[in-house]
């Protein structure tokens, strides 16, 4: 006799509990306001030209103008090089995470879809990383960088904060792409042999 009662009482709740899972409670998160991280950086090069053997300093100032970010990340890319080495040594650096350095042939993130698409890294990188950033947030990260060639010596910079919401979640929000897909913002100097 009890469980005459017992189980359509608990048929019940187990109705009311998937209505609430399935309609009601997705409902009321995609309601919620996303925040939108709105991340952008300032280089500045020492000398557009130098002598072969000489250095250059590019000095990267990087920030959130945007809403609350779970991560900021600024990468520096060196298309004309083959390995970091001692070609690039890390001036000053702020971040809060240690510097990930990225080799030719490792898999890396693509298209800003935060590491769902892979590629390979077509040349070495370093990125920086600071978690949490919060709103008017700055970093700096400066490199002295040494080219083993004469020509001209490229340097990709790119920033990107993740959630990655919209076009606003990555600097520059347009222009050449790198290997990965994404943005960049190329930064020359001419060496001179």
């Amino acid at each position: 006799m009890k469980k005459l009662i017992v189980l359509p009482i608990i048929g019940f709740f187990i109705i009311i509990y998937f209505t609430l899972t399935v309609f009601v409670l997705p409902e009321m998160y995609l309601s919620n306001e996303h925040l939108i991280p709105q991340p952008y950086f300032e280089g500045k090069l020492s000398h557009s030209e130098i002598n072969l053997g000489e250095s250059f300093r590019l000095e990267i100032e990087s920030g959130n103008r945007g809403e609350y970010g779970d991560i900021h990340i600024v990468s520096v890319a060196f298309p004309d090089l083959k390995v970091i080495g001692d070609h690039v040594q890390i001036v000053r650096y702020d971040f809060t995470q240690s510097p990930d350095y990225i080799v030719i042939g490792e898999e890396v993130g693509a298209r800003y879809s935060g590491g769902v698409e892979k590629t390979i890294a077509q040349y070495p990188s370093i990125e920086a990383m600071s978690r949490p950033i919060h709103p008017g947030s700055q970093y700096f990260f400066d490199i002295e960088v040494t080219p083993e060639n004469s020509g001209i010596f490229r340097v990709y910079v790119k920033s990107v904060d993740i959630p990655h919401t919209s076009n606003l979640s990555h600097y520059p929000e347009s222009g050449i792409l790198d290997h990965q897909d994404e943005y960049v913002q190329v930064f020359k100097v001419n060496v001179n042999p």
